[in-house]
């Protein structure tokens, strides 16, 4: 007769089998002993090693992918700009002597730089941004900062910022020119009354988004006065400041190119207006100035982008657009 086979044999054999890797694993370990234990540990750490470098690597791969997009994109775009330009230039689809090639432009430029006629201008025009730049964000952050903090203050000068803002600064040029002249001040107070009022409403918004906690925080310490700006009020608005900063660098930068061309002050808006004065034949110059101004502005915005992404990098926004980053990446 044919044995029947207990169930609890058969169960054993399958609990035995379900075992018996890991049974075989500990009997080698208790054989070998210290020397089977380090190899085993060593084997599964190499595997573990090898998988991280794997990952390691495809990240620096796709890091790579996306920086090299970042820099090739614009450039990119620009040549395929600039032969457009040339295209409807040399074409005919446009008069030369109102609008010149790319080729006569960048050449006038070329000449330009060689001449070193460029480099005053430039460093004109960046020397009334970057005093009126200074003494905007100074007086805006000590007036925005006291207008935030004192509610009554607030409410009796909205009315006059409200005024102010809506004017535009070339509507006072004539008046500013009258009083100062074609001299530097003039600029610097242009770029002022054009920067301050849009970086004086952020740096109110700034420092009335700051979380009460924090505040009652720095009062419990007995954080105040000048400690209290720039250790918690400052930080809690840098997004806010940032931001009024770059609109205001904008803004200032036209007004400097303007009241160049208008007042007659020394800059990049005081070339183009003497290139357009000599005739047709300077055309390519004045067209290669207005590309300096661009290059300029397109510089300056640059160089605020970075200061935020270097400066705050701390901020929960930038890390918000490090992780958007990397979830478009992957």
């Amino acid at each position: 007769m044919e044995r029947r086979r207990r169930p609890g044999a058969q169960r054993g054999c399958v609990r035995g089998g379900s075992r018996s890797a890991g049974e075989v694993q500990h009997r080698r370990i208790r054989q070998g002993g210290p020397r089977e234990a380090r190899r085993l540990h060593d084997r599964v750490a190499g595997r573990a090693v090898g998988t991280g470098e794997r990952a390691k690597g495809e990240d620096g791969m796709r890091s790579a992918s996306r920086s090299w997009l970042t820099w090739t994109l614009p450039i990119v775009t620009v040549a395929v700009l600039l032969l457009a330009w040339q295209a409807v230039t040399a074409g005919g689809l446009v008069s030369p002597s109102q609008f010149p090639t790319m080729t006569d432009t960048m050449a006038a430029l070329g000449r330009e730089v060689g001449t070193g006629r460029v480099w005053p201008a430039i460093g004109a025009t960046l020397a009334g941004w970057v005093i009126g730049m200074v003494i905007t964000i100074l007086l805006g952050l000590l007036i925005g900062t006291a207008l935030a903090f004192n509610a009554f203050a607030q409410r009796s000068a909205a009315p006059v910022i409200e005024i102010f803002k809506a004017i535009p600064a070339i509507a006072i040029l004539p008046l500013v020119i009258l009083i100062a002249g074609s001299t530097l001040p003039m600029k610097v107070f242009l770029v002022c009354f054009a920067a301050f009022w849009p970086f004086l409403i952020q740096v109110i918004y700034g420092v009335r988004s700051m979380d009460p906690i924090v505040l009652d925080t720095a009062r419990a310490l007995g954080v105040r006065g000048a400690r209290r700006f720039l250790m918690v009020s400052v930080p809690s608005a840098s997004p806010y400041l940032v931001t009024g900063m770059r609109i205001a660098s904008a803004q200032a930068l036209i007004l400097c190119v303007v009241a160049e061309i208008v007042g007659g002050a020394a800059g990049i808006g005081r070339n183009i207006l003497l290139a357009q004065n000599t005739g047709v034949v300077a055309y390519p110059t004045m067209y290669a100035y207005i590309l300096v101004a661009g290059i300029l502005g397109i510089a300056l915005t640059g160089a605020f982008f970075l200061l935020e992404k270097r400066v705050m990098h701390w901020h929960e926004s930038q890390r918000n657009i490090r992780e958007s980053n990397k979830v478009g990446a992957a």
